[in-house]
């Protein structure tokens, strides 16, 4: 049951996107604003949630807490902003697959060896084998090995940029099991997700004070209700990944919240939701899609 939470959880992921990318377009074209927004939208709801289903809004953290506690929020924002330096450069896919690639190797290295406070557990030759599984279930769905290696992009200068994707994608797996380590401390997973928001809103604010400051005193220009969704959908993110990396593990977690995510990504696409362009179904996509789902069994279960 937990499992098919997470793979929910991951499957609104492709609204969040939809979302931002669409209040991108009402803040000006500026996608740190629209980032900014979204943060903030998500901070106020996991306050609300808190203060509604825990009682005390104000997050309590006991002292002697490890100093990464507060890295959360800040590898939360760099992954946002990361994405945004990667796109124009690398393209969609190249920006959507390596950092999955990075949260999949992160995910096994903080299972293995315990990191962040993280319950320790084994990484078999077969789990080593479903997370490869799970990528090229990935790889396939997302139109095959030729399209990922395929940016616009050319010279060595791309490979840095491809790096930057995979350490940003180590860095969403690291904040996973921070979350989770920080849940437990102040005793809920909602106070972890206030904590980690809070200090995103803080890193983005900053952003967009150094980059666009005078978006701050504009209105956003109208547009569909949905454009707002990207800040709940965050807040649900974030809350469940406090809550479930303790339990099922990180590795098992981030995979899949990944193939959750693809997997919503393709419904939206097959339905033509929340702005995404209409794309059918096919054989190829089904074939990823099954690799992905057997790879996180793998991953869990052997």
């Amino acid at each position: 049951m937990l499992l098919l939470i997470a793979l929910a959880v991951g499957g609104i992921v492709p609204v969040q996107t939809a979302a931002n990318s669409r209040l991108r377009l009402s803040v000006g074209n500026r996608p740190i604003v629209s980032a900014l927004i979204s943060f903030s939208v998500a901070l106020a709801c996991a306050v609300l949630a808190t203060l509604a289903l825990v009682g005390d809004p104000v997050p309590h953290v006991p002292g002697g807490a490890p100093w990464w506690v507060w890295l959360g929020g800040v590898l939360g924002a760099c992954f946002v902003m990361g994405n945004i330096m990667l796109f124009p450069v690398l393209g969609a896919v190249e920006t959507v697959v390596l950092p999955i690639l990075g949260q999949v190797a992160m995910g096994l290295l903080i299972d293995r060896f315990g990191l962040f406070h993280s319950p320790l557990m084994d990484v078999s030759v077969l789990r080593l084998i479903g997370a490869a599984v799970v990528f090229v279930g990935i790889v396939v769905t997302l139109r095959g090995g030729a399209d990922v290696f395929g940016s616009s992009a050319g010279g060595p200068s791309v490979w840095i940029y491809r790096a930057v994707g995979v350490v940003i994608g180590m860095g969403s797996a690291a904040q996973t099991a921070i979350n989770g380590h920080l849940g437990i401390i102040t005793g809920s997973a909602y106070y972890a997700s206030e904590i980690n928001l809070t200090v995103g809103v803080a890193l983005l604010l900053i952003a967009v004070l150094v980059t666009s400051p005078r978006q701050l005193t504009r209105r956003p220009e109208p547009g569909p209700w949905w454009m707002w969704l990207g800040g709940i959908t965050g807040a649900i993110f974030v809350v469940a990944g406090a809550s479930l990396s303790p339990i099922l593990g990180t590795a098992t977690t981030v995979i899949a919240f990944n193939a959750g995510t693809i997997a919503g990504g393709q419904l939206l696409e097959t339905v033509g939701a929340f702005g995404a362009r209409k794309s059918p179904l096919n054989a190829r996509r089904v074939a990823g899609l099954v690799l992905i789902f057997a790879g996180i069994l793998a991953v869990r279960l052997l």
